[in-house]
């Protein structure tokens, strides 16, 4: 970047207006300079509008296997979100929710046998409803993502579907902007999808130890599927909420393909002998958690793989065509990170990313 460009963006840090910053600038480097690198600055993302930016697409692939569809864009939802938050965040609110997930532990730990029987039931029909049940859930699961990032002062960019994530599909909300909070608001950020998913599955434990709605074999799957999410999101090896809470802690971007990266060059020098690469991630636990970030999406779609493959196979060969084509694509991907293994040298943060 040259140095007009590098102290326009300096200036636009929230202190002043686009347009007290434009009046400056156009002083100093003319209008239509100044008109230009704000254009092209938005267009890139780099900074935050009352609405979308205008080449933003809807259909984007933010790695070879995995195609994000923006279904929603809730930028004009952001004052509602951010009212909604603030209530959330008070402190009545909170002692209410810690009260229902401490009786929800209770309640599902005196009641583990029945929530344990509630697994037997063979019937397939339960179990479509859970999985609507969850998809209804894990929208509210996004939305408490995009509800913490506006009460604490960014701005939710896009919501929608993550294609091919992990084998199955996935609802994702864009928080990127909660990398201008502070690192105590962004844990809060990363933190609260799970936070729905606990509320869940503590009012569905109290739902089934009452009796109150409908077969409690129901609430008691809807508990343990609330509980598997909550687990998974938690897994700091995997792109999902517990990164975003490492990302947090560290307090530095690109650890999971940088830290990645590192374990390739280490593989690489003590199985095919290859010349070290330096180090992208200068900690010491950098090549053990590259590892487990590597090792553990394998097991995830294999898992993934395993859990699907009865419930496609019942729709007979369009279920297994589907199969089938999950599974090449998997090995396709084991395919490749063995290559990247062998040839290392490829850098693993490209040097015109602009957003984590």
């Amino acid at each position: 970047m040259g140095r007009d460009a590098i102290g326009l963006l300096r200036d636009l840090d929230g202190t002043r207006s686009r347009d007290e910053v434009t009046r400056a600038w156009s002083a100093r480097i003319g209008a239509r300079k100044a008109a230009e690198l704000l254009q092209h600055f938005t267009r890139l993302g780099l900074l935050e509008t009352d609405g979308p930016a205008a080449a933003e697409k809807r259909l984007t692939r933010p790695n070879p296997v995995t195609i994000q569809l923006t279904l929603y864009r809730p930028h004009r939802l952001t004052r509602a979100l951010a009212a909604v938050g603030t209530l959330a965040g008070s402190r009545i609110t909170r002692l209410l929710y810690a009260l229902l997930l401490v009786v929800g532990v209770c309640l599902a730990a005196t009641h583990f046998p029945d929530m344990a029987r509630s697994l037997l039931d063979p019937s397939p029909g339960m179990w479509w409803h859970i999985l609507l049940a969850m998809i209804v859930v894990n929208v509210c699961h996004e939305f408490g993502h995009a509800t913490a990032v506006a009460a604490l002062g960014g701005h939710p960019r896009r919501m929608g579907v993550a294609l091919l994530y992990y084998v199955c599909p996935a609802f994702f909300c864009d928080v990127s902007s909660s990398w201008r909070l502070p690192r105590r608001a962004r844990s809060v950020v990363a933190l609260a999808g799970v936070m729905v998913n606990a509320g869940v599955a503590s009012l569905a434990a109290l739902l089934a130890a009452a009796d109150l709605a409908g077969p409690a074999e129901f609430w008691w799957r809807l508990v343990l599927a609330n509980l598997f999410t909550v687990a998974i999101n938690l897994i700091p090896f995997l792109r999902l909420d517990g990164y975003l809470l490492l990302l947090a802690f560290v307090d530095e971007p690109f650890v999971r393909p940088r830290a990645m990266a590192d374990a390739r060059s280490w593989l690489s020098q003590h199985l095919w002998r290859q010349s070290p690469q330096p180090r992208q991630f200068t900690r010491g636990w950098s090549i053990p958690y590259g590892l487990l970030a590597m090792v553990f999406p394998a097991l995830l779609i294999t898992f993934m793989l395993l859990v699907l493959a009865p419930l496609l196979f019942g729709f007979g060969w369009p279920g297994a065509a589907i199969w089938t084509l999950a599974t090449l694509l998997a090995l396709a991907r084991l395919a490749d990170g063995i290559l990247r293994v062998a040839r290392p040298g490829v850098s693993a943060v490209p040097d015109h990313a602009h957003r984590p």
